[in-house]
């Protein structure tokens, strides 16, 4: 094999298990069970850019860890410390978006406790929003306010 099919090769491996770095939320879980499997649009290292007027496709895996009746999105940009939500995305139902643990079969709530889901929910990077450097809050919270799944993702929301 040669260097050049070698570096193709690897190029091909990487990008195929490339994930978006995230973070921890400040009172959340450890991240050990579905840091590998956050995907926010191509971002593959932070900051996310998230490009106004595109559509970014945000999946990942995770296992809900009690019996959830109904689920929501709390998704909100921090700047300065303050929350600014997602328009269109910040509490809405997330049971729309839940597939089982293959990707492509519909689920829908109630979820099972010890059930791994896999949540795919295409976002608009609306015109509106400012171009600004943001650390994007993702949470989908339980009938009973808590969370089933939090991360953090640093980004840039651009032109």
């Amino acid at each position: 094999m040669q260097v050049a099919e070698i570096f193709v090769l690897f190029c091909c491996v990487f990008y195929v298990f490339a994930e978006t770095p995230i973070q921890k939320c400040p009172e959340g879980k450890e991240l050990n069970d579905y840091k590998l499997t956050v995907k926010v649009g191509n971002c593959k290292r932070t900051p996310c850019k998230l490009k106004k007027g595109r559509l970014i496709v945000a999946e990942f895996k995770f296992t809900a860890d009690r019996p959830i009746k109904s689920l929501s999105n709390y998704v909100n940009a921090q700047i300065g410390g303050l929350p600014f939500p997602f328009i269109g995305v910040d509490g809405t139902t997330a049971c729309d978006h839940l597939y089982e643990s293959d990707g492509k079969t519909k689920a829908s709530c109630p979820l099972a406790a010890g059930q791994e889901y896999v949540y795919k929910n295409p976002i608009n990077i609306l015109e509106i929003y400012p171009v600004v450097k943001v650390n994007v809050h993702w949470a989908l919270r339980g009938d009973d306010g808590k969370d089933a799944m939090c991360f953090e993702v640093p980004a840039s929301i651009v032109n």
